[in-house]
């Protein structure tokens, strides 16, 4: 028999726990219905078989030996892996050094140019694009102002549908959508950590090593999974500056959901390879930095 105090002191543990978790039942639902459902639907997919035009119920681990055996898709994937991490490379450093800018050099300036880095979100997605694929293009801004000044004589090939014109414009798209976190936990750092940093005797790139980053690491944590995942999962950048030398993984899973030769349960087992991938990537580069960041 459970003594009284230990009861009370049972039930007022939850009433506690329970007062403490009602406010996160929206969130949980909302997390529930749109993206663990979902999910859990589309990796119960990825074992299924498509016969024709027919999905057939199934527990069948044929679509992962499809990919596990096939050149083309391990190209693919190493090809997303590789320009997703290089963007997020280019992205992140950019970002941080844009925060640090606003908030210890131009503080006053700081929320003008945080309006200004954010005025391209404000503008659609395919339209951003677009507007890179005007100044990348062959006729394009840039070609056209090498041949004015005389730099080249004929357009450079490589600035459009290729890898470099995919890992530029998603650089383009990205940096606004890093800016924000690394910013954010910026905001938190005070001037005088670095100033007593400096009075110890901190060099420069010792006190960005292992003050700033630190600090800002929630900041970099954030703007590198924005970077390297949405970076790894685009598949409408590729089809508009890539080219057909561009394709990635995600342009593959996209046509296993349209078009007559779709075949779903192989696009499923494709997105959760790709999504492992990503995220077995995404944190051994956050581990990494925590390492460099401690010697």
């Amino acid at each position: 028999m459970t003594p009284p105090s230990l009861g009370v002191r049972l039930d007022g543990r939850r009433l506690r726990l329970g007062a403490a978790a009602r406010p996160l039942l929206p969130a949980g639902a909302y997390y529930a219905v749109f993206f663990a459902i979902p999910m859990a639907s589309l990796f119960v997919l990825s074992f299924w078989r498509a016969r024709g035009f027919d999905l057939v119920p199934d527990v069948s681990l044929v679509n992962y030996e499809k990919i596990a055996t096939s050149p083309l898709y391990h190209a693919l994937l190493m090809r997303t892996v590789a320009i997703g991490l290089i963007t997020s490379l280019i992205v992140v450093p950019i970002a941080f050094t844009l925060s640090y800018l606003m908030r210890f050099v131009f503080e006053r300036w700081a929320q003008l140019i945080l309006q200004l880095a954010l005025i391209s979100l404000f503008s659609g997605y395919l339209v951003r694009i677009y507007a890179w694929r005007t100044i990348l293009g062959k006729q394009g801004l840039l070609n056209s102002t090498l041949e004015w000044v005389g730099v080249i004589d004929q357009p450079l090939e490589f600035l459009i549908y290729s890898n470099f014109a995919t890992i530029i414009t998603l650089t383009g798209l990205l940096i606004p959508l890093a800016v924000l976190p690394i910013y954010s936990s910026m905001a938190n750092i005070s001037r005088d950590h670095l100033e007593v940093a400096r009075d110890l005797g901190s060099k420069r790139t010792h006190l960005v090593r292992t003050i700033l980053v630190p600090m800002a690491l929630p900041g970099i944590r954030t703007a590198f999974a924005f970077s390297f995942l949405l970076a790894a999962g685009d598949f409408v950048t590729p089809s508009l500056v890539g080219g057909t030398q561009g394709i990635m993984i995600g342009n593959v899973i996209a046509d296993q959901f349209r078009g007559i030769g779709s075949n779903w349960p192989l696009g499923g087992a494709l997105a959760f390879v790709t999504m492992a991938l990503v995220l077995v990537i995404y944190f051994a580069v956050i581990r990494a930095i925590r390492w460099v960041t401690t010697w």
